[in-house]
């Protein structure tokens, strides 16, 4: 049931919020004005999977989606494989939630300064988080989870700080070595890490 519309731009990206679903039998959500969101009070542990609860889903037009290797290398500044270790900041973007993930590197697969090393910490921006308990992300590209590997096509829009081109078409996962993509219409591979690295350096 479409409780709210409010559409934005984020980081090249429009959406649109308009559905809340709820996980827990008999629970009723009311979200009585939208201007709650600027009061971003976000969950001790955002970006991790706790208690079922209410979600709001928010639909995306991706300003960039990428099904090959080449271009996605060719819109990034860096490439890493990594895992997101904690939640920076919580904050919002014309009332829109945004979560900033700290981002270990354990490889690096592009990096054309040659500044990036294994350990590297990098500030993450992804749209989505808590508001008031509930939690706000875009349908297709779900909010990062603390301890989750993946291999990330990043740009850096200010020093220091990062998001995924893309969106979900930057995003793969990485579940005992293996890269898959997290966008079934992204670029399609199957395959070890070292495999995925080796793709990556010669595209």
């Amino acid at each position: 049931m479409a409780l709210f519309r409010e559409d934005a731009e984020i980081m090249g990206t429009h959406f649109t919020k308009k559905h809340v679903f709820s996980y827990v039998a008999s629970t009723t959500i009311a979200l009585a004005g939208i201007a709650g969101l600027s009061g971003c009070a976000g969950s001790p542990e955002a970006g991790v999977s706790s208690s079922p609860g209410a979600t709001v889903g928010m639909d995306a037009s991706w300003a960039e989606g990428y099904d090959n290797l080449r271009d996605l290398k060719a819109h990034s500044s860096i490439a890493v494989e990594g895992s997101f270790t904690r939640i920076i900041d919580e904050s919002s973007i014309k009332t829109v939630p945004i979560t900033d993930f700290e981002f270990t590197v354990d490889k690096v697969l592009h990096d054309p300064p040659g500044s990036l090393k294994e350990g590297t910490r990098l500030t993450v921006r992804q749209t989505g988080g808590y508001v008031d308990g509930v939690l706000h992300q875009i349908s297709d590209d779900p909010l990062f989870k603390i301890s989750e590997s993946a291999v990330l096509f990043l740009k850096e829009p200010e020093p220091g700080l990062f998001y995924v081109v893309g969106g979900p078409s930057g995003r793969f996962e990485v579940i005992n070595g293996k890269v898959t993509p997290f966008d079934v219409q992204g670029t399609k591979v199957d395959g070890t890490l070292e495999d995925f690295a080796a793709a990556v350096k010669g595209s």
